[in-house]
């Protein structure tokens, strides 16, 4: 009975202390997370102590826990894409461009037959004496009075090789207008064959409509500058006249006051910042300039002309700089040469063989949409004629440049020195009256 009472209290011994060791491992794994391993060994006896007594079965030994790796700290604005900078909007930046303008290309027989070797015509050593004086500008502008339509047309004094246009490319000219009384002188399929040739040849050309369709101004984009050109002529001779039943298709651009001052209007607006407008006026041989082209200079001025270059007259007249007031109410300025002269021609009078190349640089500010010109200053030319090994030369030179004018005999370089001094006094005449 003694033993049997005595192992009742072993089993309610061993359910108090069963109650107990679970309180003691739940607050075991509590406080080892504040007392650490020293804690965890402990226990560990005192369970095993109970085991070794045969109330329960030992647990599998605890394990310290390992203590996990740290973790690195990650700032929000870390992970967060960087912020997008504003970017700067570039300014645009002012452009200047250089216009070089020479006067008449005119090619009679004479002038025709110098650049003949049997069926092939070169004109390359006729412009050789000029140098860089058209090819270093960005626009080198002249007038063609005379068609190139080809010998199948018949040549003659206003119909002539069209491989005078190759010496004309390779002189470095760019644009020849074309607006002259001459022009339709081989009807209209003289025009388009004209066109064509320079066409071909990479040239462009202003004033006429070779299509039949008013093609208005001739738009090009130099060095970042939307330019307009516009050229008109006078009227027509009595051959193209009657030829065109006085041009009935409208394919020449006539000078016509209200017409020219609405194609610069709509010039601009198509986008030109710079218009240059190139006129075939005045009267043949005369130097003085006439009030009516003065007038219209001054008209063409206010409706948005920038550059004004004259030919017809084939002498050379004065340059003058306008101030106007356009129709925005603002001041502009615009440069006008009157008459370039003729840069080829067979005329042997000193003032039709001193011709000029006119040179202006024009700026344009985009920020301000506003155009600035510089200083023109003209080049003296002078077309001389000399025999050689008994032919007839046409040579056209600087006639400032010492090595052009050793090419030519003594008594055409002292004409080329006479013809320094026809450009002076023409150009300074009309500069003294304009600041006057």
């Amino acid at each position: 009975m003694a033993g049997k009472k005595r192992r009742r209290m072993s089993l309610g011994s061993m359910a108090m202390l069963l109650l107990t060791a679970l309180v003691v491992l739940g607050c075991v794994g509590f406080l080892s997370m504040i007392a650490g391993d020293e804690l965890y060994a402990r226990t560990g006896e005192f369970l095993r102590m109970l085991a070794q007594e045969g109330l329960f079965d030992a647990p599998a030994p605890v394990q310290s826990p390992t203590p996990a790796a740290e973790e690195p700290i990650v700032w929000i604005e870390d992970t967060l894409p960087p912020t997008a900078q504003p970017t700067a909007t570039p300014v645009p930046m002012p452009t200047t461009m250089t216009i070089a303008a020479a006067g008449t290309i005119y090619a009679p027989k004479t002038v025709r037959e110098s650049a003949q070797s049997g069926a092939h015509y070169d004109f390359a050593p006729v412009f050789e004496g000029l140098g860089d004086t058209l090819s270093g500008a960005d626009l080198a502008i002249a007038t063609l009075e005379t068609t190139t339509a080809g010998q199948d047309k018949g040549f003659g004094n206003y119909n002539t090789a069209p491989e005078i246009l190759d010496a004309l490319r390779g002189c470095g000219v760019d644009l020849l207008a074309l607006a002259t009384e001459r022009v339709l002188d081989k009807g209209y399929e003289g025009l388009e064959l004209t066109a064509r040739s320079l066409t071909a040849r990479g040239l462009a050309y202003a004033g006429v409509n070779a299509d039949g369709e008013d093609g208005g101004a001739t738009m090009m984009r130099i060095g970042g500058i939307q330019v307009a050109v516009l050229a008109y002529t006078y009227g027509l001779s009595d051959e193209g006249s009657s030829k065109t039943g006085g041009d009935k298709r409208a394919a020449v651009a006539l000078m016509d006051t209200q017409r020219m001052i609405s194609d610069i209007r709509q010039a601009r607006a198509d986008g030109a910042n710079v218009v240059i407008v190139l006129p075939h006026w005045g009267t043949k041989n005369i130097t003085d300039t006439p009030v009516n082209v003065k007038r219209l200079a001054v008209q063409l001025a206010e409706a948005g002309a920038d550059v004004i270059l004259g030919t017809h007259p084939n002498v050379p007249q004065g340059v003058e700089r306008l101030t106007v007031t356009r129709a925005d109410g603002l001041t502009h300025e615009t440069v006008v040469c009157y008459s370039l002269g003729s840069l080829l021609t067979d005329s042997r009078t000193a003032e039709n063989t001193a011709g000029m190349v006119a040179h202006v640089s024009v700026t344009y500010d985009p920020a301000t949409r506003c155009t600035t010109l510089g200083e023109m200053y003209c080049t003296p030319v002078y077309i001389a004629r000399q025999r050689i090994s008994d032919e007839t030369v046409y040579r056209v030179v600087d006639a400032e440049s010492a090595a052009a004018l050793d090419t030519l005999t003594d008594s055409e370089r002292q004409a080329a020195q006479d013809a320094v001094e026809i450009i002076r006094r023409a150009t300074q005449a009309d500069e003294q009256e304009g600041q006057g």
